[in-house]
């Protein structure tokens, strides 16, 4: 049985009210200020977010939020994720309302859960989680942790750190720290995109909370890897449908030999090519996240669309810059931002999404071996 796909009342208001709320706060322009600025959130838009109960999205209702069995889920998340791209907000909404918020609610420890969740609902605390170590090993020994994190999405601002870190006698384990604690250092990178802060994270000899059982961090990372994925398929998504009408636009008005250089076939062509990739890229993100949640069929989804998306977002920002003639290599123009976000994206999608392996064997499968 075939069953269409077709938006709600309650998400196409959702989409309205986020589009409104960024084009208001964050507009391209808002984000550009903000990365010359070397100024890695905006205080306003985060507080407009929470007030419009954005940053609740994926917080189980018990704990303050809108996710639930008739709540948000997945594709409101991408509605989200879709409006942000196309204007490449930036700010602690990845690494908080999404990263963190799902490694909680996987790891299923409920007085963390209780501590932790109300105040990222209501946009009180900020939050990360960091995965992938740096040149000290991350170790845990009598509940206390020593280690360091590098590439850690707004490492250097969040008011709870989730870190993975060995226990002493079983895998890898998912642990809760303050950045304020005695014993943390944190240190912001140099970024190509400057909407998004990374940073290093140190700790010595610091207490830590367990979130989850002992040796669980690998399963939570699984389904983290997932909303990843959703999440920054659907950016993506949302910057390439930008990339295409700015592109457009200036086919039509651009004029070169007494005509619209849009008029082109060349041009013409290139345009059409760009256009199938977004919408291509639209759907694939919309198809994974409005299947079953933790069915294997939204994983492989979700594998599918973060992986197209980032090689779509990739070609598209680079055909604006050579369709936009020399305007487009300039720093004043918005071309490359996009670009910047592109690889950015591509390197979170690389330590957050899920691994090869899923589509590999998504494509075994299909194949009958």
């Amino acid at each position: 049985m075939v069953v269409e796909f077709e938006w709600s009342a309650e998400q196409l208001e959702l989409r309205s009210t986020v589009r409104a709320l960024l084009d208001r706060h964050a507009p391209v322009a808002a984000a550009r200020r903000l990365a010359e600025h070397g100024q890695r959130q905006d205080p306003e838009l985060w507080r407009a977010l929470a007030e419009s109960g954005l940053t609740a999205l994926a917080v189980p209702e018990e704990y303050g939020g809108a996710a639930g069995p008739d709540g948000a889920g997945a594709v409101e998340l991408c509605i989200v994720a879709e409006e942000m791209g196309r204007r490449l907000t930036g700010g602690p909404y990845l690494s908080t309302a999404v990263l963190a918020t799902a490694a909680l609610r996987t790891a299923g420890d409920d007085d963390c859960n209780a501590e932790h969740l109300p105040a990222i609902a209501d946009g009180t605390s900020t939050a990360t989680l960091a995965v992938r170590t740096g040149g000290t090993p991350a170790r845990v020994r009598d509940g206390r942790v020593t280690g360091d994190w590098t590439g850690v999405p707004d490492g250097a601002d969040a008011d709870l750190l989730l870190l993975v870190a060995a226990e002493p006698d079983g895998g890898p384990s998912l642990f809760a720290v303050r950045r304020d604690n005695p014993g943390v250092t944190t240190s912001a990178l140099e970024v190509l995109d400057g909407t998004k802060g990374l940073a290093t994270v140190t700790l010595t000899d610091v207490p830590a909370q367990r979130v989850g059982t002992p040796g669980s961090a690998g399963a939570v990372l699984d389904a983290v890897a997932v909303t990843a994925a959703l999440f920054l398929a659907a950016e993506q998504a949302g910057a390439c449908a930008q990339v295409v009408q700015v592109t457009a636009e200036y086919a039509r008005t651009r004029r070169q030999f007494g005509r619209a250089v849009g008029q082109f076939q060349g041009v013409k062509h290139r345009l059409a090519d760009m256009s199938v990739r977004s919408e291509n890229a639209v759907s694939a993100a919309f198809h994974a996240a409005w299947q079953p949640p933790g069915s294997p069929e939204q994983r492989t989804g979700a594998a599918v669309a973060a992986r197209y998306a980032t090689v779509a977002f990739s070609q598209l920002s680079r055909d604006m810059i050579q369709l936009h003639g020399g305007i487009g290599f300039t720093w004043e123009h918005d071309a490359h931002l996009y670009l910047r976000r592109a690889r950015a994206d591509q390197q979170l999608l690389a330590v957050y999404g899920p691994p090869v392996s899923v589509l590999e064997d998504a494509m075994l499968v299909e194949a009958g071996a």
